[in-house]
């Protein structure tokens, strides 16, 4: 029996996961982290053989975690990073013998991966430190192109969004709620860690309750006390900009 953990700072998208490791019997889950840390704690207290990682989460990222596991701690378990990026970051993968999972999950990737984990002897320690290394050397020199893909819940079924999908999002009473060409949707993450996963693209956080994607601007209106109101494309709210904002907002618009 394989006994492993899931990481992921999205709750469906663990759920997610998890539904499609039922029908593996060899496999057993033990334990599931929401963020870098509590992986780290668990992996040493619960021992795992294998690790589902996500690479993508605020303070520490899947690689940072990894990394420690690897070298900092006495257990030392199989990794199947799971992944936002595109496609062709899959040979930088390949060249570093770590197995990915590229998200929206599919059932015949995992099966895939699962067979390389029982069937393929394990790596050393020190075979497994290098190979790390050289991925975040690949990283850092920039062979990947990160993108995003946020995936939401709707009437029990995972969809993926693009950022390029994103309208604004926002947060209301205590939910972070999505706006997109697909619909309105409830997240379960908060909205600076939304910001934190769209930072390579073209959002901005103009108020300390909303999103922008700013490629749906279709008007900007001034305000009072050198603020604005943002008129968005397929959007009748207008979007206040704060006067905390204000500046970065009007430098980022070429506002004189």
């Amino acid at each position: 029996m394989i006994r492993c953990i899931i990481v992921d700072d999205e709750k469906p998208a663990r759920e997610e996961l998890k539904y499609l490791l039922r029908d593996f019997g060899k496999l057993e889950i033990v334990g599931e982290a929401s963020h870098g840390a509590e992986a780290i704690e668990l992996n040493n207290r619960l021992k795992p053989d294998l690790i589902f990682l996500d690479i993508s989460m605020p303070q520490l990222s899947g690689i940072e975690v990894a990394q420690i596991i690897i070298k900092e701690q006495k257990n030392k378990p199989l990794i199947i990073f799971v992944t936002a990026f595109e496609q062709f970051a899959v040979e930088a993968f390949e060249v570093n013998a770590i197995d990915y999972l590229l998200k929206p999950i599919s059932k015949e990737r995992l099966e895939k991966a699962l067979y390389r984990i029982t069937n393929t002897n394990k790596f050393t320690d020190s075979e497994r430190e290098e190979r790390i290394e050289r991925l975040i050397s690949h990283l850092k020199a920039g062979d990947i192109k990160r993108i995003n893909k946020i995936m939401v819940y709707n009437n029990g079924i995972l969809i993926p969004i693009a950022p390029s999908e994103i309208l604004y999002v926002t947060v209301e009473g205590r939910n972070t709620i999505l706006f997109s060409t697909k619909g309105k949707f409830e997240l379960s993450s908060t909205l600076s860690q939304l910001e934190d996963k769209l930072s390579s693209n073209n959002f901005f956080r103009s108020h300390k309750s909303y999103l922008v994607n700013l490629d749906y601007i279709e008007a900007i209106e001034p305000w009072f006390n050198s603020t604005f109101m943002i008129k968005l494309k397929y959007v009748s709210e207008k979007i206040p900009v704060s006067r905390s904002q204000s500046k970065d907002f009007k430098k980022i618009m070429d506002i004189n």
